[in-house]
């Protein structure tokens, strides 16, 4: 599967406050939108200002929330008050996924990132990873993947493809699973110490998520 314009030229390196993480762009209804994991925003107020990697600075954006996901559900909508990034079509959807199927995830873990300056307008080129599908509605609209994801690919999309050999935006990344381990002394004894593993466990919310919350408060402004 290629990883093609269409999703890389539409993922971005997002910071709000002291939280950094990912967020896409996608267009629903020739509107224009901005995803990313509700955690990332945590504490936005309705109209507001994040930041996007550009040209190696920040780039301030004045946003409107569409909404957040409902019960916990790790999602943000936003609008964007400005038109930035590739228009090139992108579906979210995450009908017809099957399990152990290979999908991809995108975003900028501890930051990192590809620069290629003008050929992407200045925004940096996010890290892609692999991971195959675990389970399916896991939960509240939770997707399994087994994979092996970083802080700072939150909000990121996941992606498989589609019939039309693009890429299909299934979901976004929002956490990994992971397990408290004991720290052992050099006699095999556990020390009052611990530490947290990545299981491989990554836990992606369902793109229905995005499509309840724009259907809701479709603000989005002009994509054409």
């Amino acid at each position: 599967m290629a990883v093609t314009a269409n999703i890389l030229q539409r993922t971005f390196r997002l910071r709000c406050g002291d939280s950094e993480g990912t967020c896409f762009t996608l267009d629903v209804d020739n509107k224009r939108y901005l995803v990313t994991a509700r955690h990332v925003v945590s504490g936005i107020g309705r109209e507001s200002t994040v930041e996007i990697a550009q040209n190696g600075a920040w780039l301030p954006l004045d946003v409107e929330i569409v909404g957040n996901g409902d019960n916990g559900v790790d999602v943000s909508v936003l609008a964007p008050q400005l038109i930035f990034g590739a228009a090139h079509p992108l579906e979210a959807t995450s009908v017809n996924l099957t399990l152990a199927e290979d999908v991809y995830f995108l975003g900028f873990p501890f930051g990192m990132s590809h620069d290629v300056g003008d050929l992407n307008a200045g925004f940096p080129i996010p890290l892609v990873k692999k991971g195959i599908v675990s389970a399916l509605e896991f939960g509240d609209g939770l997707i399994l993947l087994d994979g092996h994801n970083n802080p700072g690919f939150s909000g990121g999309p996941v992606i498989r493809m589609g019939a039309s050999n693009e890429p299909v935006v299934i979901g976004l990344v929002s956490a990994y699973r992971s397990e408290r381990q004991p720290i052992l002394d050099s006699t095999g004894q556990p020390v009052p110490f611990s530490y947290d593993t990545n299981t491989g466990i990554v836990f992606v919310c369902d793109a229905r998520h995005i499509h309840q919350l724009v259907s809701r408060n479709p603000i989005g402004i002009d994509a054409s």
